[in-house]
């Protein structure tokens, strides 16, 4: 691979999307971030996470778009607060239904502008965070997705334009594994933001924050994020 050749990494600012981001810039790539800001609770956690992600991997851009119009469609936890989150008890950590957090349809539009970003700047490649484990609820990470999605970009794209291939290094792996790979590659798991809510700190006990935990703990990982709940738990 020419060591010039470009990606788009869509980062949302957590452990998947960041481990995938680094993992193109240890191949080589010339990697340019991408973020979508379409109403969710974090937003201002993630935009602040996925600035320095960028600056630690030395992306040569790191760009945010507004697609607002997923919150004003709605149906979803992440973007209507009249929708309860899963959170403790609610929290199903084997991911056997879809939860209230899933976005309609919103892997498929992120695909769609980072693709569209991808082919303006002629990158061959879009990284994403896909993985088993998100799969088991999300069908939107899963291989199926991922496959028919690159079948469609290659008759999506100008004719005159390289070929645009979207890779998803995780997709066989769960937290644990994502965790480990991150340390291998060093991505800077510190710098991550997974909480669905826009606290100082974790709040430890929503899915993603659950998750986050169950993946450090299972991959024999110090996990340095500080968790609101356990840090009432001490002082309490």
């Amino acid at each position: 691979m020419v060591k010039s050749e470009k990606a788009v990494c869509v980062c949302s600012g957590g452990l998947d999307s960041t481990v995938a981001a680094t993992i193109a810039k240890r191949e080589g790539y010339e990697i340019h971030i991408i973020h979508a800001d379409y109403g969710q609770i974090a937003k201002d956690r993630e935009y602040k996470a996925v600035k320095r992600i960028g600056e630690y991997l030395g992306a040569s851009d790191v760009i945010f778009v507004v697609l607002d119009f997923l919150k004003r469609f709605g149906g979803s936890a992440l973007i209507d607060p009249s929708i309860e989150l899963p959170m403790d008890e609610g929290v199903d950590l084997d991911g056997k239904s879809t939860p209230s957090t899933w976005v309609p349809c919103r892997n498929l539009v992120l695909l769609a502008v980072a693709s569209s970003f991808a082919e303006s700047i002629r990158a061959s490649h879009v990284f994403v965070g896909f993985n088993a484990e998100e799969a088991q609820s999300y069908p939107d990470n899963r291989p199926a997705f991922l496959e028919s999605f690159n079948t469609t970009l290659e008759s999506a794209v100008a004719s005159f334009t390289d070929k645009i291939t979207v890779r998803a290094p995780l997709i066989d792996m769960f937290k644990r594994d994502i965790v480990i790979k991150g340390v291998e590659v060093e991505a800077p798991l510190d710098l991550t933001w997974s909480c669905y809510l826009e606290g100082k700190v974790h709040c430890g006990r929503c899915e993603a924050c659950q998750h986050r935990k169950r993946g450090f703990k299972e991959a024999k990982v110090e996990d340095v994020t500080v968790y609101e709940d356990e840090r009432q738990d001490t002082l309490g």
